[in-house]
């Protein structure tokens, strides 16, 4: 079934596209990032072209590294200090005026952020979802967003994991979630032609 979407009652999440994870200046190890690059971009154009709401996220630790809580338990090691220019938006993904950008300290962006009040205010319905990683920042989002009862999609060639064994087993857990939740960046521009097309047919001269 062809993907629908109203770009009115959707929200566009770019998670975590920060400097770091695409000059491998940051401490995190990623796959797919530079693959996904160019996609990125593309999905942001069309979003923007659609007038569909844009948030963008970065997860910002403090100097002081009081705020990791159990994070650094794992695999990964210290990231994302305030104090590191790689912790920045990267600059071709960067915000632009009128998009949303919100800061947060823990994987999920609905964790200790005001992103469910901007939601609301937005009168949206539906997610979608791109970015890093794909096994934590974009899964925890998208678990969340499932328990907020928010339809949501994941743009599986717009996100980095990782490792990739890792990435794809997340993508399998998000789709068990919701059905078909898994789309392309294709199927995202062309789900935006297709409302456009819809919503402003041509007139017959």
């Amino acid at each position: 079934m062809a993907l629908s979407l109203n770009p009115q009652k959707t929200a566009l999440l770019c998670i975590d596209l920060q400097t770091g994870i695409f000059t491998g200046e940051g401490s995190l190890v990623t796959v797919g990032a530079l693959e996904m690059l160019p996609n990125v971009r593309k999905v942001l154009e069309s979003a923007r072209a659609a007038r569909m709401p844009v948030i963008h996220f970065k997860e910002v630790h403090r100097k002081e590294m009081v705020d990791f809580g159990r994070e650094l338990d794992g695999a990964e090691p210290i990231h994302c200090l305030e104090t590191w220019e790689s912790t920045d938006y990267y600059w071709e993904l960067a915000p632009i005026d009128g998009e949303f950008t919100i800061s947060k300290r823990r994987y999920s962006c609905f964790f200790g952020t005001d992103l469910e009040i901007l939601l609301r205010g937005l009168k949206v319905d539906t997610l979608v979802l791109m970015g890093t990683m794909t096994n934590v920042c974009v899964h925890y989002t998208a678990a969340d967003a499932h328990q907020h009862d928010y339809h949501f999609h994941v743009i599986e060639d717009c996100c980095a994991g990782s490792d990739w064994e890792a990435h794809w087993a997340a993508l399998t857990a998000m789709e068990y979630l919701q059905t078909q939740s898994r789309i392309s960046h294709q199927d995202f521009i062309q789900a935006l032609l297709t409302f456009s097309h819809s919503a402003f047919p041509l007139k017959n001269t």
